[in-house]
């Protein structure tokens, strides 16, 4: 069932529980009322904990070996040479590629949906492919995940046997799961490691990907669609490749969102007018870290890690794909900053980068925003509530990193 496609060739002599399924915690959720966000009166929508379990997701190769060789990838003390081969390898250069032991590190096949941000393949293609050529001018790729969380298309017939089987709360998991990487291999996003006009690349390609999906999912009559873009970069965090990508969960399944989103939901329809994002100065110039025209940086007053760093434009935009070129410019170059002065830090390298949006079709006033988190060891306490403990005051986290950044 790679690439999301479940027909009834791969799906002979399977379960119920053999394809994606997305499940609501019956113990935290709730009915979301139609009139709060604008959304379809036709179907009942959910907020809650959920899960995505998916039997291909364990198929993932592994491109780290080693701690070692982790660690070697993600040195930001000097700049990044090239030449490494990964599985994505096979892709960019439009042949077989094989490591070190003769072995071909994949085979090649994908399916584009956008090169930088020429639209390619459609986000419901069938038919993967191997690429013959990639062109040299090209920066970022947008491709359809290979081993996603959902399914993107599925055989009516076996739908419908499905759905028979399964209990409340358990649903078939649709949607489009895209990776975004670089045409050339870079390992982080760190100063030395990787140009910014390819991370700015990355983030153009995520923007028209996003927009493809969303007009050609809406064309098949997909509704209330939750967009969720983030970067895992590291092991401890998700992060199973080490060439730079980003990914973008578009969910199709129509139920409702997460707990998570909303509360910034509800949050955002409190405010009102008076946006807190637009007027806070986030407790003075102590948490703020990176102002630019563009974009504000600051150290959350409520962080979930040490050194958890919230930033957002300063425009009130809804949504990721709402940004303009010279503002995804002006965040390809701050990230890269802060990310270098967490390295000078000694901040653990491993880490989350979670842009929350609001959901297309959802009528809400939302103001974008984003969280970089460290990697963190957490305890019994925190994964039993929505609360962490934290050490570190958020001001003095900030002021180291202000104090690091002055040395870039």
């Amino acid at each position: 069932m790679e690439w999301g496609i479940i027909n009834k060739e791969n799906f002979k002599d399977k379960t119920s529980y053999d394809v994606p399924i997305k499940r609501w915690d019956p113990l935290s959720t709730v009915t979301i009322q139609s009139k709060d966000f604008g959304l379809r009166k036709e179907r009942v929508r959910y907020y809650g904990h959920y899960s995505y379990i998916s039997p291909i997701r364990s198929a993932r190769p592994k491109g780290f070996k080693t701690e070692d060789d982790e660690k070697k990838f993600m040195d930001c003390s000097k700049k990044f040479v090239g030449g490494f081969k990964d599985v994505f390898s096979s892709i960019t250069e439009g042949k077989i590629v094989y490591d070190d032991g003769g072995n071909p590190l994949s085979d090649g096949y994908t399916m584009i949906i956008t090169q930088d941000e020429k639209r390619i393949d459609s986000p419901f293609s069938e038919v993967p492919y191997r690429i013959e050529r990639i062109p040299k001018a090209c920066r970022a790729l947008s491709l359809i995940n290979r081993y996603p969380s959902m399914a993107r298309i599925i055989d009516p017939d076996i739908t419908e046997n499905i759905v028979k089987k399964l209990p409340p709360y358990i649903k078939i998991s649709r949607g489009i799961n895209l990776v975004t990487i670089s045409r050339d291999f870079y390992p982080s996003l760190c100063f030395n490691l990787i140009p910014t006009d390819v991370l700015t690349s990355i983030f153009l390609s995520m923007k028209a990907a996003i927009l493809y999906c969303i007009e050609e999912a809406i064309e098949r009559d997909y509704y209330d669609i939750p967009v969720m873009p983030f970067f895992n970069i590291g092991t401890k965090v998700g992060g199973s490749q080490p060439r730079i990508h980003s990914q973008v969960y578009i969910d199709l399944t129509m139920d409702g969102h997460g707990s998570r989103l909303e509360g910034h939901l509800e949050a955002f329809k409190e405010m009102g007018d008076k946006c807190h994002l637009c007027i806070t100065s986030h407790g003075g110039s102590d948490r703020i870290i990176l102002e630019t025209e563009f974009w504000t940086f600051y150290t959350t007053g409520s962080p979930v890690r040490n050194y958890h760093i919230r930033f957002h434009p300063n425009e009130h935009l809804r949504r990721f794909s709402q940004l303009k070129v010279n503002q995804i410019e002006d965040l390809a170059r701050s990230l890269k900053m802060i990310f270098q002065a967490l390295d000078d830090l000694e901040i653990d390298k491993n880490r989350n980068i979670l842009f929350n949006c609001c959901p297309f079709g959802y009528d809400a006033n939302f103001h974008m925003f984003a969280d970089i988190i460290p990697h963190e060891i957490i305890g019994g306490a925190e994964m039993a509530d929505d609360m962490r403990v934290a050490r570190k005051l958020p001001n003095i986290a900030a002021k180291e990193i202000r104090d690091s950044l002055k040395i870039i």
